[in-house]
């Protein structure tokens, strides 16, 4: 079926709204945001969700596994429990842990940074707001001095240097949009942190405005653009997660990843698969605008 320009804006603003409403907050037991829903502090919610994010990649039931694992250790007080180790025991308490190729080390040194950028900014909203730019259109900026500030603490007792932490292969868990990467995983944690209004997200930086949020582009996001119309771009790296957003942005110029959460449940609970023949097209509220047939043909 086609349509014009704007009429075909309108019926996807329509039929996203309504997907929205289908997966609500009632699905996030299938997403790893489930976690820094657990706690009430907002200190503990932000240091649960900086971790739980940095491990969302993968399969959700080896996520929700190795998550529980993190968070036994990290228990009722993540931020209590982030300030009070001992930095040198941190790859003994977790010893044996792996998800996927994060091994232990790496995710010691995620603790470790984390524990530092408490110590010294008190939050990690502080940090990132010494370096935000509220004038522009994405938050690209304001994340490059996010993660160069992070890279820039005393990685020790973990590893000597930045360097042999990349060279180790560490640094996966903190990319920048600096070398193009999308930062899925950096800019889900900042849509947990700054939007609100639907009580699946915590809009704890109020300070952050939603209109500047990028997409968080895992597989399922890219994919379901893509049969979407909202880009055309099949590498998924910062300029294709900016495309998508900006298409995301005519639609609700305020708060364009209000259907980031409700596009990805269709991936994730198998709703609408890659495999041909293996998605439910008939029952989808997107069909009459999708294109999966035509792509994956």
């Amino acid at each position: 079926m086609s349509f014009d320009k704007t009429d075909r804006t309108q019926l996807l603003k329509e039929k996203l709204d309504e997907l929205c409403l289908n997966y609500d907050v009632s699905h996030i037991g299938s997403d790893p945001i489930q976690f820094p829903h657990r706690y009430r502090n907002p200190s503990d919610i932000e240091a649960a969700a900086f971790i739980a994010s940095s491990l969302a990649y993968g399969n959700v039931a080896s996520i929700r596994r190795n998550l529980e694992r993190v968070f036994s250790f990290l228990g009722t007080h993540p931020h209590e429990t982030l300030l009070s180790i001992n930095p040198g025991e941190l790859t003994s308490a977790l010893s044996g842990f792996k998800h996927r190729f994060t091994t232990v080390k790496h995710l010691s040194l995620l603790l470790l940074i984390t524990r530092v950028a408490l110590i010294e900014h008190g939050s990690l909203k502080n940090l990132f707001l010494e370096g935000h730019v509220s004038d522009r259109p994405s938050i690209k900026e304001s994340l490059i001095y996010f993660v160069d500030h992070l890279l820039g603490q005393d990685v020790r007792p973990v590893y000597r240097s930045v360097q042999e932490a990349h060279e180790d292969g560490a640094l996966f868990l903190l990319p920048s949009p600096r070398n193009g990467a999308a930062c899925k995983r950096l800019n889900l944690f900042l849509r947990w942190m700054v939007r609100t209004g639907d009580a699946i997200d915590f809009g704890l930086w109020p300070e952050v405005s939603r209109s500047q949020l990028v997409i968080p582009l895992d597989t399922h996001a890219a994919r379901l653009s893509r049969y979407l119309g909202l880009t055309k771009r099949k590498t998924s790296d910062w300029k294709t997660a900016e495309e998508i957003t900006d298409a995301l942005r005519k639609l609700d110029p305020t708060d364009p990843l209000k259907y980031d959460f409700s596009l990805t449940r269709l991936g994730i609970l198998g709703d609408c698969d890659s495999k041909e023949g293996q998605s439910r097209c008939d029952e989808c509220v997107l069909a009459e605008l999708c294109s999966r047939e035509i792509l994956v043909s």
